[in-house]
């Protein structure tokens, strides 16, 4: 954080179609990892083990970047990372390190002071699930859903493929890009623990960083109402909210003109379409039993969150409007 530094938000997009389709939201994370990686440096970032837990890894080469790509809604084991981090700083190589609020300032704190060719940035953090809950759904997919693990090469939890960004589903992939699980977040029962707070970390629920002053460079955020913005970027196919929180930040933003396209928007405007960038989660009332059903050995998922016919006819309609491109007009109508 640099504390003489104007804050901006701009919104952007990444000006290669494929891979902000393949993004979250807008590709802003890749923009900013090419740019570390075409000076011989390496990206850290949250992804999936052999064994499909999250964890923080490494990538020094854009081939490797496919595997940070995307929203991981289970906190990462960081392992060694943090000592990685500071020794190749040490060896003046530069770094980017992405993660959770609470990572990033983590490793600030480790690191003790700034570094020239160290990049940081974070994301507006809704909350974060446990490991043991994601643990868990794999093996009631396992169970319930006849999925066969060793087949999957690739998870995606915001996967456009079908519907495009405002309403994307968690999909696993096979080798041959053959969907063997996908589901939208009214019936993909790990989703819906999420985000009904059933499956947070206890930490979560005061969260000390949920506030605009970040010691990161970058703080990126979904930007679902970019038609408030510019009518020409709404397309479907996702755009980012990005917060520059230093001069370096706002130097590697300007040198990435040619890669992404950009538009400043007002800061408090951007705040204000995101609660999760200020607000904690609140507790579910079922977060107590729920976490003691998964102690027991019980499958939670079809105990608290057992599809239902209103979950099917969601669904249903879901799938219909978002055809017919109805289903973005009625969420902006009931968002105002």
């Amino acid at each position: 954080m640099d504390s003489l530094f104007e804050k901006k938000v701009y919104i952007c997009q990444n000006k290669d179609s494929e891979i902000r389709f393949d993004s979250t939201s807008g590709g802003f994370f890749s923009a900013i990892a090419n740019y570390v990686i075409d000076r011989q440096g390496f990206v850290f970032g949250a992804e999936f083990d052999e064994n499909w837990n999250v964890v923080h890894g490494y990538g020094t080469e854009k081939k490797d970047l496919i595997r940070f790509r995307g929203s991981k809604y289970v906190q990462s084991d960081l392992k060694d990372t943090f000592q990685n981090v500071k020794n190749l700083l040490n060896d003046d190589r530069w770094v980017l390190f992405t993660g959770t609020p609470c990572q990033v300032a983590g490793l600030s704190s480790f690191l003790g002071k700034d570094y020239e060719k160290l990049v940081l940035m974070d994301i507006v953090c809704y909350s974060i699930s446990s490991p043991i809950i994601w643990k868990a759904f794999l093996q009631h997919l396992i169970k319930y859903n006849k999925l066969d693990l060793t087949k999957v090469t690739r998870i995606k939890f915001r996967d456009k493929t079908q519907y495009g960004y405002e309403y994307t589903l968690m999909t696993f992939y096979d080798k041959d890009k053959k969907e063997l699980y996908s589901s939208g977040p009214e019936s993909n029962q790990m989703l819906r623990s999420f985000v009904s707070n059933t499956s947070t970390r206890p930490s979560c629920y005061n969260c000390a960083f949920k506030n605009i002053e970040r010691v990161s460079d970058f703080t990126a955020w979904d930007c679902y109402n970019v038609y408030k913005y510019k009518k020409t970027l709404d397309d479907n196919q996702g755009t980012s909210h990005v917060m520059i929180h230093s001069q370096k930040g706002e130097k590697i933003i300007k040198e990435l003109a040619e890669t992404l396209t950009l538009y400043e928007v007002d800061l408090n405007e951007a705040v204000e379409s995101e609660p999760a960038m200020v607000e904690c989660a609140k507790p579910s009332k079922l977060r107590h039993d729920f976490f003691a059903s998964i102690a027991s050995g019980q499958d939670v998922f079809d105990i608290y969150f057992k599809e239902n016919i209103k979950i099917k006819i969601e669904r249903f309609l879901r799938k219909i409007l978002s055809k017919t491109g109805l289903y973005s007009l009625i969420k902006r109508m009931i968002k105002g």
